[in-house]
């Protein structure tokens, strides 16, 4: 009997560690069924169906609580369903609307520049033979 009681007590520790671990480290608004706290307490005081428990139930990731319906979170934000209804997605596709509109009126004006300082490069030549040309008619 002391040769199957001491891995079964080495096992049962090993679970509570992990999954004492485990709910500490895991954010509350990914934690199931109860808040942190009472999570915490389960696996403590009862170290075997705590931490079993809290594999199967206590997270989102756990296998069972991905498949059991009818589960809820205890906390925590609920995230939209609809992209429509995210406030912080529609902020954000504002703000790339307002960066794409500013980067398109820097491009245009970037061009208009170019294109006056083309105008303006073509012109004092023109003026610049221009007066040549009047000096050499009015010799005065």
């Amino acid at each position: 009997m002391p040769r199957l009681l001491i891995p079964l007590i080495l096992v049962s520790l090993g679970i509570m560690i992990y999954a004492l671990i485990e709910a500490i480290s895991t954010p509350s608004e990914r934690i199931r069924i109860m808040p942190k706290g009472v999570w915490i307490v389960v696996i403590v005081l009862v170290p075997l169906v705590g931490g079993v428990l809290w594999l199967l139930f206590g997270n989102e990731n756990s296998y069972l609580a991905s498949t059991v319906q009818g589960f809820k979170k205890a906390s925590g934000p609920t995230r939209p369903s609809n992209p429509d209804d995210d406030e912080e997605f529609l902020r954000q596709l504002d703000i790339q609307r307002a960066q794409e509109r500013k980067a398109r009126e820097l491009r245009e004006r970037e061009a208009e520049l170019r294109r006056r300082e083309e105008k303006f490069k073509k012109k004092p030549d023109s003026e610049a033979d221009s007066d040549d040309a009047d000096e050499d008619q009015n010799p005065a």
